[in-house]
Order: C-alpha cells, then sequence, then structure tokens
C-alpha cells in the first residue's frame, strides 16, 4: 500500500535528500507549515535561522549554494517575495542554485479575492503576480494549488534545478501545505544525461587539440563553471596533463583567473600564474599575436574581460553547453566530458608524437605596490594579502573592493566569494553568513565599501545570532566611488593628469556620491560583536592581531580612507579613461540615442 504523507514532509525529505543542512528567511505565516514540519523532527539535518531581512537571507542562501551546490530559502508572499527578486536574479546570472519557498494565500482566499474583490494582506489582486515575477530568473517555477500534483511539480523544479545549476521557485499556498500526497518514490538527479540532442564534444576536443598544436603560445583561463560544476579536480588533472606531455620544467604551462573565477583552484597552485581582467590588451600580454587563449568553464562577462568582446581567432572558449572558437561553434558539449576527452586526447597524441611542444608565454607574476606610508586601497589589502590564512575564506563586495582585492593571494580552493557578475551592492555583508554555514571550519572575512554596507548592514546581527566569528572590514570613503569614478574620474586624477573644468561640478565628487556619515565601528554596539576604527597601518596590525587572538569573537572593523583614494588598478588608467560625463569624451552620447 502506498504510504502517505503531508506536501509539507514531502518537500522536507528531498530537501534532505539533495544535503540541504541549513535554511534561511524570514518567517510568515504562509510558510509556517513547512517550517514547522521540519522543526518538529529532531533528526532532520536542517536547520532554520531566521535572517535580518529578504536581502540577508536571499545573499546568504546564494553563498551557502555557491559552496554546498544546492540551497534554500523561505519568505511569505509578495511582501517577502517581492524582496527577494534581486538577490535571486544574482543566482540565476551566477549559476547557483537557489531554491525560493514561497507560502502563497489559502485556495479559498484566493477564490474570495476573485470574486468579491476583497483584497487580503500582501495581495495585489493578481494571483499570479508572485511567479510571473520569478519565471524569467529560475530554471523552472511552480505555483501549487493542490496535493494531487504537488508531488510532480515539486520534483520537476528540483530536477530542472540540479540540471541547468539554476535557481527554481515554488509557491505553495498554505492549505495544501498538510494535505497528503505519496511519498518520495526514488531519489531525484539531474536530467542532463537524459536530454536528447546532438553532441559536438567529440569535435570541440579535435579542433581544440588542433588549435593548440598550430599555437607558438598559449595561456589556460580557468573559468567558474569549474567550481559550479564541480570539475575542479579534473581540471587540475587537465593541467598537470598539459605540462606532463606539452611543457617543461624551464617553461610549464599556466592557468590564470579572472574576477569571477578567483580561487576556483587554489592560488598556491604551481600553475597559476595570476588573477586578470582579460581585455584585448592583456591577451596581446599573455599570448602574442599568434597565441591562443583556452578559457575552461569561462563565460564571458564584463568584470572579467573589460566590457571588451574577447571571441577571436586567439580565444577558444569552453563553457557548459558549447564551445566559441572565433565565428565557429560547437552546441551540446558537456564540460566535464569535454575536460575528459581533451585530457586523454592529449595523452593520445603525445604518445603518438604527433603533438609539437608550445612555447607558452608566461608573464611576471602580479607585483603587489610597496607598503605605502598612510593607510589606502592598496596598502590595506597588502595588509590582508599577508593576514589571511587558508583556514579564512575572503567575502567581497562590488565596487573598489572587488577591484582591489584582485591582487590578494588566496591560499585555499574556493577561498574567494564575489558577485563579480551580477555586482550588487550590499551582497558580501549577508552572503558572509552562507558562507560560514556551509564551512563552519572557516572564518569569513568581508571586505566592503561603506556605500554598500549601507544596504545590508542588519546581517552583522546575523552573524552574532548565528554564533559565527565573521570579520567585516568596512571600507569608509564617504562617497559611492565606483559610481564617480565610472561617470566622472576627474575627483580622483591629480597632478598634471586633473582637468579643470569650466563647470565646478565637474571638478569634485558629486553630490548624489556622497553617503549619510555612520559611525560604523559602534554598530555592533547594537548588532552584537566587537567595533573597531583604524586610520593608520600601525592601527590595523594591532587590531588584526587582536582578531587572530579571539577566534570565536565577530567584529566590524571601520577603514577610514580618503575621499580621493582608488586602487593602483584604476589609477593606472585614470588619467586616459574618460567619464560618461566628461566634454571630450568621443563616445559619449551614444549616436543611437538620437
Amino acid at each position: 500500500m502506498e504510504q502517505n504523507i503531508t506536501v509539507a514532509q514531502y518537500l522536507k525529505l528531498r530537501l534532505e535528500q539533495l544535503g540541504l543542512g541549513q535554511m534561511f528567511g524570514v518567517a510568515g505565516n504562509y510558510t509556517a507549515p513547512l517550517l514547522d514540519t521540519i522543526l518538529a523532527d529532531d533528526n532532520s539535518p536542517i536547520r532554520i535561522s531566521t535572517n535580518a531581512n529578504e536581502f540577508c537571507a536571499g545573499y546568504a542562501a546564494d553563498a551557502y549554494g555557491r559552496l554546498t551546490g544546492f540551497a534554500a530559502a523561505y519568505v511569505t508572499y509578495s511582501v517577502g517575495a517581492f524582496s527577494m527578486l534581486n538577490t535571486l536574479a544574482g543566482s540565476f546570472v551566477e549559476q547557483v542554485p537557489v531554491l525560493l519557498i514561497n507560502g502563497a494565500p489559502t485556495n479559498k482566499e484566493d477564490s474570495t479575492e476573485k470574486h468579491t474583490g476583497l483584497l487580503y494582506s500582501h495581495t495585489t489582486g493578481y494571483q499570479f503576480v508572485d511567479i510571473n515575477m520569478f519565471r524569467p530568473i529560475t530554471a523552472a517555477a511552480e505555483r501549487i494549488t493542490n496535493a494531487r500534483q504537488a508531488t510532480y511539480q515539486i520534483d520537476s523544479v528540483l530536477t530542472a534545478m540540479l540540471t541547468e545549476h539554476r535557481p527554481g521557485y515554488l509557491e505553495i499556498c498554505e492549505d495544501v501545505w498538510r494535505a497528503t500526497c505519496r511519498a518520495p518514490v526514488e531519489r531525484l538527479a539531474s536530467g542532463r544525461d537524459a536530454i536528447v540532442t546532438v553532441s559536438e564534444v567529440d569535435a570541440a576536443v579535435t579542433i581544440t587539440l588542433d588549435r593548440l598544436q598550430a599555437a607558438d603560445k598559449a595561456i589556460v583561463w580557468a573559468g567558474i563553471e569549474l567550481q559550479r560544476y564541480g570539475l575542479q579536480d579534473r581540471f587540475a588533472r587537465l593541467m598537470e596533463v598539459l605540462n606532463r606531455t606539452l611543457g617543461s620544467p624551464d617553461k610549464p604551462i599556466h592557468f590564470v583567473t579572472s574576477a569571477w573565477s578567483k580561487s576556483v583552484l587554489s592560488e598556491q597552485h604551481p600553475y597559476f600564474e595570476g588573477c586578470y581582467t582579460l581585455s584585448m590588451q592583456e591577451i596581446d600580454t599573455l599570448i602574442g599575436s599568434d597565441g591562443v587563449l583556452l578559457g575552461v568553464g569561462a563565460n564571458t562577462i564584463g568584470k572579467d574581460t573589460g566590457n571588451q568582446n574577447i571571441r577571436g581567432d586567439r580565444t577558444l572558449l569552453a563553457c557548459q553547453n558549447s564551445l566559441f572558437v572565433g565565428a565557429a561553434f560547437y552546441p551540446s558539449v558537456d564540460l566535464g566530458a569535454y575536460i575528459d576527452l581533451l585530457t586523454a586526447g592529449l595523452e593520445q597524441r603525445a604518445a603518438s608524437r604527433h603533438l609539437t611542444g608550445l612555447r607558452i608565454n608566461r608573464v611576471a607574476p602580479l607585483q603587489l605596490l610597496a607598503q605605502p606610508p598612510q593607510l589606502g586601497y592598496d596598502s590595506f589589502f597588502d595588509a590582508l594579502g599577508g593576514w589571511l590564512t587558508a583556514e579564512d575564506v575572503l567575502v567581497v563586495d562590488a565596487g573598489f573592493p572587488l577591484i582591489g582585492a584582485q591582487s590578494v593571494p588566496i591560499a585555499a580552493q574556493n577561498g574567494f566569494v564575489a558577485q563579480a557578475a551580477w555586482l550588487s551592492i550590499g551582497y558580501s555583508v549577508a552572503a558572509a553568513t552562507g558562507v560560514k554555514c556551509a564551512c563552519p571550519d572557516k572564518r569569513a572575512v568581508v571586505v566592503v565599501g561603506d556605500g554598500a554596507f549601507h544596504e545590508t548592514c542588519q546581517a552583522v546581527s546575523d552573524h552574532h545570532a548565528y554564533g559565527q566569528n565573521t570579520v567585516v572590514f568596512v571600507l569608509a570613503n564617504g562617497i559611492y566611488g565606483i559610481e564617480q569614478q565610472l561617470v566622472n574620474p576627474n575627483p580622483f586624477r591629480s597632478g598634471e593628469g586633473r582637468r579643470h573644468y569650466p563647470d565646478p561640478l565637474q571638478n569634485e565628487v558629486y553630490p548624489y556620491n556622497d553617503l549619510p556619515h555612520w559611525n560604523y565601528s559602534r554598530l555592533p554596539e547594537v548588532f552584537g560583536g566587537k567595533g573597531h576604527r583604524v586610520s593608520s597601518l600601525d592601527e590595523l596590525g594591532s587590531v588584526m592581531a587582536e582578531i587572530r587572538d579571539n577566534p570565536q569573537q565577530n567584529y566590524v572593523v571601520e577603514v577610514k580612507l580618503d575621499k580621493t583614494d582608488i586602487p593602483a588598478a584604476i589609477a593606472a588608467h585614470i588619467d586616459t579613461d574618460v567619464g560618461e560625463d566628461e566634454t571630450d569624451n568621443p563616445n559619449w552620447p551614444p549616436a543611437t540615442i538620437f
């Protein structure tokens, strides 16, 4: 006889089978039946902890999913779900499987609202508003209104998430949670192997081998999908074979990473070359005019490529489902199969002596600037690089912190977390909650600008409430620096590079980029934890030493920076880069707007 359980129990069992250990969210009565079902089982591995708000919950779930392979968050209808739209969009863009569980009004309430015009709490009058909002940014979305179909709808969403490595959405009416359904029949798995299509993986490997053979120089770009699809060990094996078959002790073959894929392998790996922005100019430096850049698991995003289209005859970009070689496109290429076949193909050709050695262009490793006498972006990151250990996970926010952190050496694989494609400010502080839940033996270290910290500072309360030892360095320059730099970098220029415009507004930071002044170091008095404020390298060093001496304490450290200080990576181009508002920008405004 078929065993019957409730819909809430069914979803609970599925989440446990997928290895979920932590749920994030803000409680509401519509999701309470699920939460109560989990709490009632003392043997359930799933921990439920509330968050300061939905932003904090969504970012924490995203970071947890990056490091564990699956995450879940719960909200209540509309007022909770709407706040999650930004966080789930980031998970969609950055290929993180986060399940959003949205409790919805009962069927009776929907019917009453539809026929009488009575609006219940959190409703707009249109019953499909929530699910239609999330459909474009999920692998699958289902609205569950009856228990008979619930099992199939739940399984279809979870299977789509496992297959596509993207978020999923379940909207479950409150009166359905406790209704009965059949128990799970078998475990879920990715549906990718069952996809019927014609793969060109063999052709993709062949063209890759041919291009490597013909190239004078080559370097490998390790992309983010190696981490997302659990292929890091297989990529490391590929690098070993490349060096055994093509390289030599004096000319090893190296790999680079980018902002999105930083720490996809340990930066102490013997073949690691550096973390780069792979613009066309940087590619010229790395491989020259006759070389090849082989991207493995590498998607092209603006932050990684300097907002340039780098596809061309010198680039081979293999990512899940495709290989691009110049204008040629090879579809349905499973990335894992590509890596395995390429590794085998290299060994076979080497054994057959058909593959000649490559002359590898090795650039000098990234050099940190000498420590200046006063505290600034570069001196801070220099100090941070010497202070971090393999037991830390560095979580960095968008803007100047993300740019400045690229030179920080990361010892541990997956020791760097950043939202480098979606670039939603405030991500890092809340993401650190999920990092610590995913890696309880590690310490999350956050670097965030003061503007971004304004967005999710409440996450410090989560750090303390969860008993986490997270450290948050708030780089406080008093402005939205990256926004000013993009629109008009003139205030950051100095000496002969500084321009003097007739309009005085163009010579100073725009007022709308100024931030309200907070005493950041005193926020732990409210949220929990310990606060410090530093304005010199000596003070920073003393605080860093104290943090190491207190491994159980969470901290907020306010790092005071000059308003016009910028990282060296930006300073190198600040005199030649032209902002959108500058009168001598030949590319602005775009001709297409007329």
